[in-house]
């Protein structure tokens, strides 16, 4: 299951509506406070994933026995978090203390077909559950025996998770907070959702940490205190040369949220001054490159009423054909590196 993993990982750092059915509970502080979906069909079909060429670039990654991310066509979950540092650094002694959802469609019977003869190989052990059967999954690595369990749901769809999510009747694993926010999210290939107010133990002590190592830099430490104010935050990527890039924050009251979209709009300026400065070199060598950053820079501004903080970046005419074509140059730029001595 290593390399399943890491294609899925992969997947998720390429970088949620219909998440889950929620009707049944949880106690609100083991409930899920992030959530994503990867709509992977739909980003390898994007105007900028057919540009970058992403199916060919995710062809042989996996193994013969083991399923492609080629054959994933979506994949969603949800996930609880530690409710403080000491919490989240028990897991190095093997005491995770976090939960977690994941599912998984393949477009293909034969993925599912490699994970089963997969979990026979290594005698995975199985567990019988309100009439279902699962597999309990083998340590690998840092991921402690008992931790992971797997479902098949049908000849095209599994499910992966900790006992607490799997095994859950109903699922209703979502805070109101991360449904709300998840329900709001427009639909584009990758979308993702925290809700800093169900984390607030783990948050807080982040944020201090953050101010630490600042030190003295005032607007630093300013600019990391304004995450206190938020109470849920959205990221949404579009492929297809429309919205780029939409964050969406939800502020914990209206005051709180004035003060955000004012601290963010400071942050952006300080990025559109750098852009700026950097923009005569970019005119010099690239003119579509500049055209493309001075839609972006255009673009880095907070808005919103209320409670809501919005962010919107456009997609600027002629990204994916930019893009491909920073891709046609990689193997020759990553040669050029390496002779220089500059490569990996």
């Amino acid at each position: 299951m290593r390399v399943f993993a890491s294609s899925f990982f992969l997947l998720l750092t390429m970088a949620c509506s219909s998440l889950l059915a929620q009707t049944g509970t949880l106690d609100e502080k083991d409930k899920a406070v992030f959530v994503f979906d990867l709509r992977v069909d739909d980003m390898r079909n994007s105007v900028l994933g057919k540009k970058l060429e992403m199916e060919a670039q995710l062809s042989g990654v996996a193994s013969e026995d083991e399923p492609s991310p080629n054959e994933i066509d979506r994949v969603f979950g949800a996930m609880s978090l530690p409710q403080s540092m000491q919490e989240a650094m028990m897991a190095q002694f093997g005491e995770v203390k976090f939960d977690f959802f994941v599912k998984v469609y393949f477009n293909t019977e034969t993925a599912v077909d490699r994970l089963l003869a997969e979990m026979d190989s290594k005698s995975a052990k199985k567990v019988e559950n309100d009439g279902k059967t699962f597999y309990e999954m083998p340590a690998d690595g840092p991921v402690p025996a008992g931790l992971v369990f797997m479902q098949v749901v049908d000849s095209k769809t599994v499910e992966l998770g900790t006992k607490k999510y799997l095994f859950h009747p109903n699922r209703k694993l979502l805070t109101d907070n991360l449904m709300s926010a998840a329900k709001d999210s427009p639909e584009v290939p990758i979308r993702m959702a925290m809700d800093f107010s169900g984390a607030r133990g783990l948050v807080s002590e982040l944020v201090e940490m953050g101010k630490q190592q600042a030190g003295g830099n005032g607007p630093a430490g300013a600019f990391i205190d304004l995450i206190n104010n938020v109470q849920d935050l959205s990221i949404m990527i579009g492929m297809d040369e429309k919205d780029l890039l939409t964050i969406k924050a939800t502020g914990v009251d209206e005051g709180k949220a004035k003060e955000l979209r004012s601290g963010v709009d400071a942050m952006l300026g300080l990025a559109k001054v750098g852009i700026q400065q950097f923009m005569p070199m970019v005119e010099g060598t690239d003119p579509d490159a500049a055209k493309m950053l001075g839609v972006i820079s255009k673009a880095l501004k907070a808005r919103g009423t209320g409670r809501e903080v919005l962010v919107k970046i456009p997609a600027p005419q002629g990204l994916g054909d930019f893009l491909g074509k920073q891709m046609e140059n990689l193997p020759m730029l990553l040669q050029m590196g390496g002779q220089s001595g500059g490569g990996f």
